[in-house]
Formats: C-alpha cells, sequence, structure tokens
C-alpha cells in the first residue's frame, strides 16, 4: 500500500529527493496542489522553475525542429534547441524542471521524457547539471485522463502519492488570502475539501483545494447569485453546504474585536473558531496586532486556537514575529514544535 503525503510532506521529500539528485514524480487526484508544491520549493530555494506541460507536447517538440546545417563540407542534420529547456545562461545555473501532466501523455511522449529525466539531455541538448528534473500527474483512478505509465518511466523515478490535506490548506490559505468561511466549512465537512463523487455521478463541477480557491473569489457576491456561482467552482452540493455554514456562522468583526479585546464575544463551535484563526491571522497587522494577541490569548478561545493564529500570522508577516507580542507569546509557549 502506497505511503500518502500530504503537500507539506510531499514538499520535503522532494527537497530530499532533489539534493540527492534522485528524479521524483508525484501522483495524486486534480487540484490538490501538486504543481504549486514544486513551484514553492523553487520560490523557497530562491532557484529558477520551468514548467513544461508534457502532455501538449509531441516528442518531436521536446528535441527541437530539425534543420540542414554545412559542417566541414558535408550536410548534416542538426536540432535547434527549444526554448523552454533549462539553459544557464537565460534561466540561471540552478532551478526545477517539472515535467507536468506527464501521466495524460502518449506512450510515444512518455518515451520521449526517458532520456531527459536518465541522462539529463534531450538528444545533442545538454540539460545544465544544477538543474533538477522532477515529474506530476494525475492518477488513473481519479478519471483525470491519466494514461498508464509505462514501467520503463516508471522506474526512472521516486514515487511520491500526494491527497488533499486540510492543515496544509488552513495554513495556506491562512497566508493567501482565502475566504475564512471556506476554512470552517471544510473543517466542520471533512469530506468537502477534495469529494469526486459528484463528478463520478456526472456533475462536472466538484470540490477540490484548488476549486474552493475559485470558490473564494465570489463568495462576496450578492446573496442571490452566490450559491449558484459557487456552485459553478465547487459543485452543487458543496456550494448547499457553504450556504448553509455562511448563514449559521457566528464571527465577530475585526473593528469590534480591536475596540474591546478583553470582552467582545467570541464563538463556542470548533469550525466557527477555525474561520475565525483564519480571519484574524490574514488582518494582522503591526497596527492591531496587540489587540489580537490580547483577544485569543484568552482562555475561552483556546490554547490551539491561539497558536494557529500567531503562527499563520506570522508566516503571512515575518515583521510580526518581531513584536513584544509575539516574544511574549512564545516566552509562554517554549515547549511549541515549530515546523
Amino acid at each position: 500500500m502506497a505511503v500518502i503525503d500530504s503537500i507539506k510532506t510531499a514538499k520535503e521529500k522532494v527537497r530530499r529527493y532533489m539534493y540527492a539528485g534522485i528524479p521524483c514524480y508525484l501522483e495524486g487526484p486534480p487540484g490538490v496542489g501538486k504543481s504549486e508544491c514544486i513551484e514553492q520549493i523553487t520560490t523557497e530555494e530562491k532557484i529558477g522553475f520551468i514548467d513544461t506541460r508534457a502532455a501538449q507536447m509531441d516528442p518531436v517538440d521536446l528535441r527541437g525542429l530539425p534543420h540542414n546545417e554545412k559542417v566541414n563540407g558535408h550536410v548534416i542534420t542538426t536540432w535547434s534547441r527549444p526554448d523552454f529547456l533549462p539553459d544557464a545562461q537565460r534561466h540561471g545555473e540552478k532551478g526545477i524542471w517539472l515535467l507536468d501532466e506527464l501521466a495524460d501523455c502518449t506512450k510515444a511522449m512518455q518515451s520521449a521524457c526517458y532520456q531527459p529525466i536518465l541522462n539529463h539531455c534531450v538528444g545533442p541538448h545538454k540539460i545544465p547539471p544544477g538543474w533538477y528534473i522532477c515529474g506530476a500527474g494525475n492518477s488513473q483512478k481519479h478519471r483525470a485522463g491519466a494514461q498508464a505509465m509505462s514501467s520503463a518511466l516508471a522506474n526512472r523515478f521516486a514515487h511520491i502519492t500526494v491527497e488533499a490535506d486540510w492543515d496544509c490548506f488552513r495554513e495556506y490559505g491562512a497566508r493567501n488570502g482565502l475566504n475564512p468561511i471556506i476554512i470552517g466549512v471544510t473543517k466542520q465537512r471533512t469530506n468537502m475539501l477534495h469529494n469526486m463523487d459528484g463528478f463520478i455521478a456526472g456533475e462536472k463541477a466538484f470540490p477540490s483545494p484548488r476549486s474552493w480557491f475559485k470558490a473564494s473569489l465570489v463568495c462576496d457576491a450578492p446573496s442571490n447569485m452566490r450559491m449558484g456561482l459557487i456552485a459553478g467552482c465547487v459543485g452543487e452540493a458543496a456550494a448547499a453546504e457553504f450556504e448553509g455554514f455562511l448563514r449559521t456562522v457566528d464571527l465577530p468583526d475585526i473593528d469590534d474585536i480591536c475596540a474591546n479585546p478583553k470582552k467582545c464575544h467570541i464563538p463556542e463551535q470548533p469550525s466557527h473558531k477555525y474561520a475565525l484563526t483564519t480571519m484574524l491571522a490574514q488582518h494582522a497587522t503591526l497596527s492591531n496586532f496587540d489587540k489580537i494577541c490580547i483577544y485569543i490569548s484568552r482562555p475561552e478561545f483556546g490554547r490551539d486556537f491561539e497558536v494557529c493564529v500567531m503562527l499563520d500570522a506570522s508566516k503571512r508577516d515575518e515583521s510580526l514575529a518581531a513584536t513584544a507580542a509575539f516574544t511574549a507569546f512564545a516566552n509562554r509557549n517554549l515547549s511549541l514544535v515549530v515546523n
């Protein structure tokens, strides 16, 4: 049985394989963040990134177009180097070249990928030694157009299987402006983070981390349109759950919290608190951080939720970690292990 990774643990595995020079392949359902996981590594490592959609290519595209050239009086056929191949002068000395949607490729295109993965070249074109090659694709069981991978290609990779993980979704959402209500509703209904049952039954839209981020962009639409817009992103069942949660969620306003942090209402339901922690992490600034810290340090808020706010807020804005309020929090939580 395959070991299942979250995006967070998958990132660390990719990093380890990269340091060891072992090509790896990320496989999982659509919309969980496989490609973005690789791009995040390049941002963190401050190296280049090239995302090649292998499923949109033919083998000749990878090798380059042939042309005739006279060398020492003889006419020979050479191949023009494709502009997307990693090049030290144009793309930098180090980076990651991602062969994306590799599982959707034809057998011929899969065969064309053997050489760069194993030999770090494409025909006459050398890949700079500082460039790491990896692949990503959807799994066949999720009906995403994936083809069976040949044994020759599979054996060139170390394999990582990823699935949607709510903790990673919450942390990433807090840093990237995801509507807090989505955090709350996906915590309350754990099968709503990624669920393809509706798609299998014939519905085109289904909930996934990717589609929830799209839905987040229309959450502020007028109430008479909102549910339909969200259903277009995540499906009707998930949209109905979101709408029901939205109408019952009990969140105080950020201005009310800052105006009276010692007495402002704290919701009781855990799913409401998760939505609130995301809201606070997203709205924390140097000017209001002290008030937010007073509010979340109240016993009824809960230590686990306080930790979520502090860590998510400081990851989104590193300057918050240099405040006296954060130092006081850290001193109260010296045993806390931060990954």
